[in-house]
């Protein structure tokens, strides 16, 4: 259930503000030719049937992997590959074998949304296929309940050990606007000007989740707002250097190499000694205190 939470907020934070939405150069995304995902989105009769045929007479190639993860694109890209704590700006809908569609971007309203591979941002076999997946592949993932919500499922959704399928575009490869020192960030919403008092240090206030590419350990997740007086030790060196300068209603996908999270030291059951973190950090207030 850790990775439905972790959507479940990301989609959060996107649908309240339509700032949160990517604005990569619209030159650097790839669009796939064929059949659009939209056709997967009709309530009408039949739907789970046209589902279920969906790739049917479509499919340029094949490929299953080690894990049982089977691969069936409909559409194979040129563009780059992905490795961890790198970005791609995907078009998805999941679906199921009966025909349902459970989840996709287009409940939030939106085209597209940020994934950042290899962090458990999703179930594990999200992070599995798009090891294979490249810029303008288009792609019906067969993923084994195992590498999905497994046996306990999703209450009033999913039933246990129900295979998932994802259909996926892979639209675009997203460069952090950060890129150094261990720091990998991407800004997600512009922020309001801030105007510092004379006299005043600067204080931050923001939510963030966490996650690691180790799916055996927990989400961090901090709904309710964390301080942050620029100049203390409060947090970690990565979102130290990010909170200096951060402006009110900004939102950042951010990966820290060990040194700038928790290093050797980890985080109790969470985050393990030298292991790298994501974070999705929300700002959400900036004032000057006294």
């Amino acid at each position: 259930m850790r990775s439905l939470f972790i959507l479940t907020l990301l989609l959060t934070f996107a649908a309240c503000k339509d700032s949160a939405k990517p604005k990569p150069n619209a030159k650097n995304i790839v669009k796939a030719n064929t059949q659009d995902l939209a056709a997967l989105d009709t309530s009408a009769a039949g739907a789970k049937k046209n589902l279920i045929n969906f790739e049917k007479g479509k499919v340029s190639m094949r490929k299953q992997l080690s894990s049982g993860i089977v691969l069936k694109w409909i559409e194979r890209g040129s563009g780059p590959g992905f490795k961890p704590g790198e970005m791609a700006l995907i078009d998805y809908r999941l679906g199921t074998p009966d025909g349902r569609i459970i989840d996709g971007n287009n409940r939030i309203d939106l085209p597209f949304i940020p994934f950042v591979v290899g962090y458990s941002m999703q179930t594990q076999g999200w992070d599995l296929a798009f090891e294979h997946l490249r810029v303008g592949d288009f792609v019906k993932v067969e993923i084994p309940a195992a590498l999905a919500y497994g046996s306990k499922g999703i209450k009033d959704v999913l039933a246990p050990n129900t295979p998932n399928w994802l259909y996926v575009k892979v639209l675009s490869k997203i460069e952090p606007s950060t890129n150094a020192d261990g720091i990998r960030a991407w800004k997600l919403a512009d922020g309001q000007a801030y105007h510092s008092e004379e006299g005043g240090v600067k204080e931050v206030a923001y939510e963030f989740v966490a996650s690691t590419p180790n799916k055996s350990n927990a989400i961090m997740a901090r709904k309710f707002p964390q301080r942050y007086v620029v100049g203390q030790k409060t947090t970690v060196p990565g979102l130290r250097k990010i909170l200096k300068n951060a402006l009110q209603g900004e939102r950042y996908y951010i990966v820290l190499q060990p040194e700038q999270a928790y290093g050797s030291k980890g985080y109790g059951q969470a985050i393990a000694p030298n292991e790298p973190v994501f974070f999705l950090l929300d700002i959400v207030g900036v004032r000057s205190i006294s």
